[in-house]
């Protein structure tokens, strides 16, 4: 076992109580202080103010002293703590405000994706940033405390499981973060439980999520008919997807190096991703860049049906069959497509074909629902879209079917008994 978790079994089981700890550290910590402190600790009892207060020496001041206050008694003794270098109380004194400032600059070393730094930045604003807890010192927050404030927190937001998974990666990081620095001796968040309910999310209707009956066919069609027009291979693209799912960006990372026409399948290995970029000023800029590898860092094979098939023919017939195999299999002003310009000319075609907007990952869904609807295994349709989890799958299964035709099957599946 880890040191971590044999900590954790210790919590878990009684063997170490945190709340003992916490105090004990705190005596300790007084008693460290009142060695080299020569002034009295005393606590205000005005009407307004009733905070503790102290004195320390300050050879700027005439008097040589100036006056040192602070909330509670233990605030005041980590601020001397502070003020006369001891060093193991200066580490255990700090918030997780603090902490969080010194994890965010250390999270940017070990990830690839500045936008998952803005969302961290961005949820601790909205629901940490200001909240007393956050304030304290986190060597006087003890298990029982941090289980209140997590299952509170839940509560008053009304969060979904998702929306907290987001909110327990920053706190987790911190805790974890703070015990790896040595900030903490112990990491308390490891023994929270979540005994509250989430906000239940409802599934959305098919009509919502997927493209349902003759609606794809229309989707074909407008799509045959803008690219005629323009020539812009985006539209391409959206008809091309309707038989691959793929991830939008990795639909526009594809080259011709990629498919193989022998064996009929495609080669998902790359993607276009959007960066935040920060300049010398700081200052966020946003630019599409090439990946070299999927959003699981997984490379996979999906089967180059026929209809794909005649999509590549048009796309080789526009550039006079002189395709370069480095080169990307659509194009915009000879560069690769993104995200972005292909959600754009989607939206125009659903508008003009009469439907309402849906996003290029509603075609992922509806790849992968046609073929729940057909028969193909779970974990064939996992695999071709490039799922970890078959759990992960299922949330993209809908009925691709007009209402009326599921009727006519349910039907069906009594007279025929």
């Amino acid at each position: 076992m880890t040191q971590e978790e044999i900590l954790k079994y210790a919590i878990d089981n009684g063997v170490i109580n945190l709340q003992e700890i916490s105090q004990k550290a705190n005596i300790e910590l007084m008693e460290k202080v009142d060695e080299v402190h020569k002034y009295k600790i005393t606590k205000l009892n005005g009407k307004n103010d009733q905070r503790w207060q102290t004195y320390v020496l300050d050879s700027r001041k005439k008097n040589g002293r100036r006056i040192f206050k602070a909330a509670e008694k233990n605030k005041l003794y980590n601020k001397l703590a502070e003020y006369y270098n001891i060093i193991d109380t200066v580490e255990s004194s700090k918030s997780m405000e603090e902490v969080f400032k010194k994890w965010i600059p250390y999270k940017r070393t070990i990830t690839n994706s500045e936008n998952t730094i803005q969302r961290h930045i961005n949820h601790w604003k909205r629901y940490f940033e200001g909240t007393e807890i956050v304030k304290k010192s986190m060597t006087n927050i003890d298990v029982i405390l941090l289980e209140s404030w997590a299952n509170s927190l839940i509560k008053d937001h009304n969060l979904t499981r998702k929306e907290w998974q987001n909110l327990k990666t920053i706190i987790n990081g911190i805790w974890t973060y703070a015990f790896r620095t040595g900030v903490v001796k112990i990491n308390p968040w490891e023994s929270v439980k979540i005994t509250v309910r989430f906000r239940q999310v409802n599934k959305k209707t098919p009509e919502e999520e997927v493209f349902i009956g003759d609606e794809l066919d229309k989707i074909i069609v407008k799509c045959n008919e803008y690219y005629e027009l323009t020539k812009n291979e985006v539209y391409l693209a959206i008809i091309f997807n309707f038989y691959c799912g793929l991830r939008v960006g990795e639909l526009c990372g594809l080259k011709f190096k990629d498919v193989n026409y022998e064996k009929n399948y495609i080669s998902v290995e790359r993607e276009v991703t959007q960066r935040i970029i920060l300049d010398v000023n700081g200052r966020r800029k946003y630019k599409w860049i090439i990946e070299n590898h999927t959003k699981t860092y997984t490379n996979r094979f999906v089967p180059l049906i026929p209809k794909a098939k005649n999509v590549l023919t048009k796309i080789i017939s526009k550039r006079n069959g002189d395709c370069d195999k480095e080169e990307f299999l659509f194009m915009r002003k000879d560069t690769y497509l993104n995200k972005e310009q292909v959600n754009q000319s989607l939206w125009r075609v659903c508008e003009c074909s009469g439907l309402g907007k849906k996003s290029s990952h509603k075609i992922r869904k509806t790849f992968a629902s046609k073929l729940n609807a057909n028969g193909v295994p779970i974990d064939e349709i996992r695999t071709l879209l490039g799922h970890s989890d078959a759990q992960t799958t299922l949330g993209y299964i809908y009925n691709p079917l007009p209402k009326e035709k599921t009727l006519e099957m349910i039907r069906d599946a009594f007279d025929n008994n």
